[in-house]
């Protein structure tokens, strides 16, 4: 799954794992002079856009660092840093990395999304958007043309990806050339960078989040949800109307997902590339390690949790558009099962939680009436307590059996970004001794029976309860009074190698 593929090469050719790959190396062959893929179909340019709202610059260098080690980054990458023009200093910042990374990228440009735009907020969604529209202009010719190759892939300010996630997007972009233009790639999360110095619920909860991102990515999978990391083409954005920038799509990866698959009645297409993406857990502005900064540190992840289940609002976005699609027999997608498959996952990511532990107060609460009372309770519901009971049981007993597996994946991966680190230290801007001397965050979670990684395995449900239902249930019932939520950036740690 994690294998690398060899594609170094700043022009590159794909091996010939495919029929079209087989077709690339004949053509190449037949010809005494060297053919490139883009002299073939056209080579693909990786537009990547990173929303940086409030963020830190040592974290947006890092980040750049990363990307600019990558073989064909000079060639094929193009670089967009996605900022708020009213952020105090981001212009500033803006020309400083610019002037950085100028020669590290084929293109860098900073967009700075004005204040004041009507229906506009501020975030993340808005600085995405903004950019993409900038995206559009910079290669109106080609999608006029109707031969565009540019993906656009968006990830978070403090994300390290793989080469590996961009050669293999490239592989499935000419390997299914004919569905390219409706496919959405999307990639696991893992939280390796700063774990063993986050609090245990803290980690628990983000555990849990890179547990929901992977239950949607297995094979056979008809849809799969995006978190933080994703990738579609220029056209499919074009063709959708790009993303929005309203309040009701604060979660603007799942929102965008869901925005294709109905703008395109249900034949989106999802990928899912199996190099995932590496990010840090929240940090704290208090530098002394103890309690105070465990209890900021906690605090900073609620805020971060509310923003993410803020996102139920895309649920109510795609009730709208299912509603809608039945008035039309002919493109009606209730009945599909893809579409069941969608909507079941919605109703796990922002009503599941909340059931959950609704269900879980009310029978210790008719548990311990039954107590001090002699009437008895109706059998229906003793029998659905009993049966929920032992639902949860072996939950806990499943989820312990999928810690014990994400600890061997996250190993891996772990090993496997070390690797690709090092390697990137030829034609990154760090040496080997500053990646030896742990500048890039690797935590490792091994032994696996240290007490702090024990301790994950019964605090689960605490984290679960106090980073899930409670800002899901925080959410929809501010959502009575306002869509609107102030963006709060979470503070990210910082790395020792942010040298250019």
């Amino acid at each position: 799954m994690l294998k690398r593929r060899a594609d170094h090469s700043p022009s590159g050719t794909l091996e010939p794992t495919s029929s079209l790959d087989a077709y690339f190396s004949s053509t190449l062959a037949k010809n005494s002079t060297q053919v490139s893929l883009a002299e073939v179909v056209g080579e693909v340019t990786h537009a990547i856009i990173i929303p940086n709202y409030k963020e830190d610059i040592g974290t947006l260098r890092e980040t750049l660092n990363v990307l600019a080690s990558h073989p064909r980054a000079r060639s094929r990458y193009e670089v967009y840093l996605a900022m708020e023009e009213k952020e105090v200093g981001a212009a500033e910042k803006a020309e400083r990395l610019v002037s950085l990374y100028k020669r590290s990228f084929a293109l860098v440009q900073a967009t700075l999304h004005p204040p004041g735009l009507p229906s506009e907020i501020v975030g993340k969604s808005s600085n995405v958007a903004f950019a993409a529209r900038h995206i559009g202009q910079v290669h109106q010719a080609e999608l006029e043309s109707g031969s565009c190759n540019v993906i656009i892939t968006v990830m978070d300010a403090d994300t390290n990806l793989w080469q590996d996630y961009f050669t293999e997007i490239r592989r499935l972009h000419y390997f299914h050339h004919s569905t390219s233009e409706q496919a959405l790639y999307s990639c696991p999360i893992i939280f390796d960078r700063n774990s063993n110095d986050s609090p245990l619920l803290v980690r628990c909860a983000d555990l849990l989040w890179s547990f929901a991102g992977l239950s949607t990515m297995y094979p056979g999978s008809k849809v799969s949800i995006p978190t933080s990391v994703y990738s579609l083409s220029l056209t499919l954005a074009s063709t959708v109307g790009g993303w929005d920038s309203d309040p009701t799509s604060i979660g603007e990866d799942l929102h965008m997902m869901l925005k294709c698959y109905f703008k395109t009645n249900g034949n989106l297409v999802s990928r899912v590339i199996h190099a995932p993406a590496s990010q840090c857990n929240v940090s704290s502005h208090i530098t002394r390690p103890g309690l105070r900064r465990d209890l900021d540190t906690c605090i900073a992840r609620y805020r971060q949790a509310l923003r993410h289940m803020w996102g139920a609002l895309d649920s109510g976005f795609a009730a709208r558009y299912t509603f809608r699609s039945a008035r039309f027999s002919w493109h009606c997608l209730i009945l599909r099962s893809r579409h069941l498959s969608l909507m079941h996952l919605l109703w796990e990511a922002h009503f599941l939680p909340c059931h959950f532990t609704i269900l879980l107060i009310f029978s210790m609460v008719f548990g311990q009436a039954t107590l001090y009372t002699s009437t008895p309770l109706p059998p229906a519901i003793t029998y659905t307590f009993t049966i929920t009971a032992w639902i949860r049981a072996l939950s806990f007993i499943c989820m312990n059996i999928c810690i014990s597996l994400y600890n061997r994946w996250y190993k891996l991966c772990l090993e496997t970004r070390k690797q690709d680190t090092l390697l990137g230290s030829n034609l990154g801007p760090w040496s080997e001794p500053e990646f030896r001397e742990g500048g890039f965050g690797f935590s490792d979670r091994a032994p696996w029976y240290r007490l702090t990684f024990l301790l994950e395995r019964v605090a689960f449900p605490i984290a679960g309860t106090v980073f899930g239902a409670v800002p899901t249930m925080h959410a929809v019932f501010m959502h009575f009074w306002t869509d609107r939520l102030v963006y709060h950036v979470s503070k990210k740690p910082a790395f020792g190698a942010v040298m250019v």
